[in-house]
């Protein structure tokens, strides 16, 4: 018998495949009647199919999983800065109105004094401590040198006035353009007068000359204004005494005040002056 060709053998390899195969199947299909939970055509028809379509469908259902999860986390997220932003805002509202509040409770002291509300319009980055624009001017009858002041004390004088608005020089100016006549009340009922001339920015403190340097101060004593010399009111609070200055005769010459109120941190104020209130 002669060899077999190429095509011949490979005919007779697939014939052997199928034949085996088959065999193969046969018998798994015979135990799978017998045996149909624990079969090996059980096993293989599971590895084959139901597992890699179950796997399919599982990774399918946990990418859906986590595809809500990641909506849920960007939906949490903008809920938490929504309450972050209406929380900020409601501090802001708080803090606006206590302000108010308290500014309501120095108009109804200010019975004898002309005050006009206004609300702080603009404040430059480059003269923060140096001027402020308002929202009041000589329609509402505001005038030039009238006192400006938080509801905590005085913070500036008016400088120019327009229609509508004011420009106030803050008493934490470097260049103050006209002297602030203060006075300390003594527990005797007597005063002790003085000027406030200039501030200091690194004690944070104005600097105060007495116009009587024979008098005595102590650390802690308020600090008002006097009413000389000013298109203001006397009684107004400015700050309290924080440190005394003697010359080497041991007499008094600089009185350092602490502003009464955060200079750097409002948004109302009165302009005050002497007269009826408006």
């Amino acid at each position: 018998m002669g060899k077999l060709n190429k095509l011949q053998r490979i005919l007779v390899i697939l014939i052997c495949f199928v034949l085996g195969f088959g065999t193969a199947m046969f018998g798994l299909r015979q135990n799978s009647l017998s045996n149909p939970g624990y079969s090996a055509w059980t096993y293989i028809k599971y590895g084959l199919f139901e597992y890699p379509l179950t796997s399919a469908r599982n990774v399918f259902s946990d990418i859906s999983n986590l595809w809500h999860v990641y909506a849920d986390n960007e939906y949490l997220n903008e809920q938490l800065a929504q309450q972050r932003s209406y929380k900020t805002l409601y501090e802001e509202e708080k803090n606006k109105n206590q302000e108010l509040e308290s500014l309501l409770e120095v108009q109804n002291a200010l019975e004898d004094a002309k005050y006009v509300s206004a609300t702080v319009l603009e404040r430059s980055s480059k003269s923060w401590n140096q001027t402020i624009t308002i929202s009041a001017g000589s329609s509402s009858g505001v005038e030039k040198n009238m006192l400006v002041a938080t509801s905590d004390g005085a913070v500036g004088l008016v400088e120019e006035v327009q229609s509508s608005t004011s420009i106030v020089r803050l008493f934490t100016t470097e260049t103050m353009t006209n002297d602030i006549a203060v006075k300390m009340s003594m527990e005797d009922g007597t005063s002790v007068e003085g000027v406030l001339e200039s501030y200091d920015a690194k004690r944070n403190a104005y600097k105060v000359y007495l116009l009587n340097e024979t008098e005595t101060v102590a650390i802690g004593q308020n600090v008002a204004t006097s009413g000389k010399g000013g298109n203001y009111p006397s009684g107004i609070f400015v700050g309290t005494v924080v440190d005394i200055k003697m010359n080497d005769d041991a007499i008094v010459s600089t009185v350092y005040v602490k502003p009464a109120t955060n200079i750097s941190g409002f948004d109302y104020c009165l302009v005050i002056g002497s007269g009826v209130a408006q």
